[in-house]
This record gives C-alpha cells, sequence and structure tokens, in this order.
C-alpha cells in the first residue's frame, strides 16, 4: 500500500502471495482466504504504518533514485539515519495505541501519536 490506497486484495493476489510467501503474510483478508498468515492489525497500530512510511519517504525518494539497487541503498540509509531516541518514543507509542486498543475491545477509537 502506497499513501492510502486500498490494498489489493483479490483471489488472484491471495493466490500469489500464499504460493511465494505462505504463512509468513500479513495482510487484511489473507488468512480468511488461505487459512493462513496474519490479518493486518487494525487502525495503523503498527509503526510501520504510523511512523516508518512516512519518516522514510522524503528521504528514500529525495535523490529519486532510477534502479532497484540505488532504491535498496536508500532505503537502508534513511533507516540507518533513524535515531535511538525516536525509535524509543515509536516504541512507547506503541504501547499507548495497544493499550487504546485492549480498553476499546478493538472498536474504532481514536489513536493521537506523540509528537517527538
Amino acid at each position: 500500500m502506497q499513501d492510502g490506497a486500498r490494498p489489493n486484495n483479490t483471489e488472484k493476489v491471495f493466490r500469489f502471495l500464499d504460493e511465494y510467501f505462505g504463512n509468513r503474510v500479513i495482510a487484511l483478508n489473507y488468512p480468511k482466504f488461505t487459512g493462513t498468515g496474519m490479518d493486518w492489525p487494525p487502525y495503523d497500530s503498527t509503526p510501520c504504518d504510523y511512523f516508518l512510511w512516512g519518516a522514510l519517504k522524503d528521504t528514500v525518494y529525495g535523490n529519486h533514485p532510477s534502479t532497484l539497487d540505488e532504491l535498496d541503498s536508500a532505503i537502508c540509509v534513511a533507516c540507518n539515519s533513524i535515531s535511538i531516541e525516536t525509535l524509543k518514543d515509536v516504541m512507547s507509542n506503541l504501547i499507548l495505541r495497544l493499550r487504546r486498543l485492549i480498553f476499546s475491545n478493538g472498536e474504532h477509537c481514536v489513536l493521537i501519536a506523540k509528537t517527538a
């Protein structure tokens, strides 16, 4: 998924994922289709959803990588540039988000991100 686009969860996509990745897939409705893997956690509750993609996007695409090797290198550089303090803040925020999710019994709730 990129920029909030809905995931492509057609039967053809699930068959492809199941063939190549088996039970290692985390995707919305994937377990219902295959009986394996994990369903995508609700409400952007994972650090990759609420922090990582946004934090890396500008850095990774700032130099306009034109090959997969350049893209791979840009992702590595961007990930390595994230400070330990920032990661600690992200993990503290994850704990708060999970507590809110538990408190609401998995129902929709407003998750407020703590800013550094």
